[in-house]
This record gives structure tokens, C-alpha cells and sequence, in this order.
């Protein structure tokens, strides 16, 4: 059965933090589990519609690679993500034309997603900010115009995906344009979601496939957040980043794959693991 590991890794700062923090994992992972690594260094779609929106949208447009269309099933990491050097093998017992993904309403579980969305979006006031109030997948879909949103959310930044069976919806995906393009969209998770769990079968993966660092930042860590803590730790930059690379390395030890979604900039504090 022919299987890859696929990303994409645009602009200097996401090829820079790709190379340093996360290619070193990708490679093992892919080696221990015989798989094809795959990493796209250009857009896939290049036209105005392409260029326009936030790369995220190219994942849509994966199965155009022919060496990923050729496969019988793909992984397909966002390139902010850190493969722990013990993760299992996320296809196994896994069937082709099902998708593999972590829920995102349920990552860790309910009460801990619920309870990061809620202080983020405190956090966001404090700062006078805000953000549609995403607090069930029903309004999470009726927020890009869905009516009909299903019951659940696929965190789309790590999927098993068969080209057949997902191929068209994630077209179908790339082609919406209900709201315009922007970070409280969530850019591509939205619609993608949406076609996805329309497309047939579903096995929901073990949130540790897909651990988010801003939900442990914001349910454990909050005070690396405080913005009064951040200044008293200006003038001890070095004490700031051993916390920070602490915190990280707990929630790092207990996860198979840790995605720094929505707060990139903190992969440089994980220490890069041993990779034999």
C-alpha cells in the first residue's frame, strides 16, 4: 500500500521554522512508518484566487500532486506541527476512504476545549479584541454560512485522506467564498470541515494526533499570556524562554503530534528532540 506524509512549507519564516523545529520529526516519522515525505514549497494553485487567500487553502488542492494522487491513503500535516519521536502509526487499523481526523470540539475533551475557548475569548476582550463565538459546531458552520452544519469539527491540520474519496470535496471546499479570507475564519478549517464529514466515513483520531498548544497555554499556562508577567521578564529573556521550553516539553511528552496553530512563533522554544 503506497502512503506519504504531505505538508506545505510557503514564505521564509514558515520554511525557516519548518527546517529548524518541525523537518527533523517529519523525516523519522516517516521513516520509522515507510512513507513517502512530501513537502510542497510553492503554491499549488497560483492564480489570483491562490495567491489572495492564506496558503492554508492549497491543502485543499493536495490530490493535484500526482505523486499524492497515486498514493492510497496521504497524511497531511500543517507544517507548524512537531512529531514526538515515540508516535504511533496514525494509519494503523485505519481503512482506505475513511477519514482519520481529531475532533475539534473534543481535543483534549469537551470541557477542556470549552473551557480554552472561553478564557481566549476573555483574553481577546481584555485586550479589545474579539471573535465569532464559535462554542458549538452548529454556530462554528452558521458563522461561514452553513445552515446544515454537521455535529462535529475536523481540526484540519491533520488528516488521513484517500484521493478518491476526499479529492472532490475538498475541491468543492477550495471553491467557497461564503466570507472573506481571515485568521477568525479559521481560513480553510471551516468549509473543509463541512465537505469532509460529507463525503463519507469518519474515524475520530486520539486528540494526542492533534494536541493544540494554545488550548494547554490557555487551560494550564495562562500566565505566559499575562502581558504583566511578559514585561517582568524582559530583562531575563533566557529565564523566560527555559519556562516557556519547559511548559512546552510537558505537553510535548504526552502528545504524539503537537500543533502550534495560531501561535507559531513559540516553536522555537521546544528544544528539538533527540532523533536517533
Amino acid at each position: 500500500m503506497k502512503r506519504a506524509l504531505a505538508t506545505l512549507v510557503v514564505g521564509d519564516r514558515c520554511r525557516h521554522d519548518f527546517a529548524d523545529r518541525a523537518a527533523p520529526s517529519f523525516r523519522a516519522y516517516a521513516k520509522a512508518h515507510g512513507l513517502s515525505l512530501v513537502v510542497l514549497d510553492r503554491l499549488i494553485d497560483p492564480s489570483p484566487q491562490g495567491t489572495s487567500r492564506s496558503p492554508a487553502w492549497q491543502k485543499c488542492l493536495l490530490f493535484h500532486h500526482p505523486k499524492l494522487r497515486a498514493c492510497d491513503q496521504v497524511l497531511w500535516l500543517d507544517a507548524d506541527i512537531v512529531i514526538h519521536p515515540d508516535a504511533p502509526d496514525v494509519f494503523d487499523g485505519l481503512p482506505p476512504g475513511t477519514l482519520g481526523a481529531v475532533e475539534q470540539f473534543s481535543s483534549p475533551s469537551r470541557e477542556a476545549y470549552a473551557a480554552a475557548l472561553e478564557k481566549t475569548r476573555r483574553h481577546l476582550a481584555r485586550n479589545g479584541l474579539s471573535a465569532p463565538d464559535d462554542s458549538t459546531p452548529e454556530a462554528f458552520y452558521r458563522h461561514y454560512g452553513y445552515s446544515d452544519g454537521p455535529d462535529a469539527v475536523v481540526q484540519t491540520g491533520v488528516m488521513v485522506l484517500t484521493p478518491e474519496a476526499h479529492a472532490p470535496a475538498m475541491a468543492a471546499a477550495y471553491a467557497e467564498n461564503r466570507r472573506p479570507d481571515s485568521r477568525d475564519m479559521l481560513f480553510e478549517m471551516r468549509p473543509l470541515s463541512y465537505h469532509l464529514l460529507r463525503a463519507g466515513p469518519v474515524r475520530w483520531l486520539s486528540p494526542r494526533f492533534n494536541t493544540l498548544w494554545a488550548t494547554a497555554l490557555c487551560n494550564h499556562y495562562p500566565f505566559l499570556m499575562d502581558p504583566a508577567f511578559l514585561a517582568a521578564g524582559r530583562d531575563r529573556p533566557d529565564l523566560l524562554a527555559r519556562l516557556k521550553a519547559a511548559c512546552l516539553q510537558t505537553v510535548f511528552d504526552d502528545a504524539y503530534f503537537l500543533h502550534f496553530a495560531g501561535v507559531g512563533q513559540d516553536m522555537r522554544y521546544l528544544l528539538p528532540p533527540q532523533i536517533l
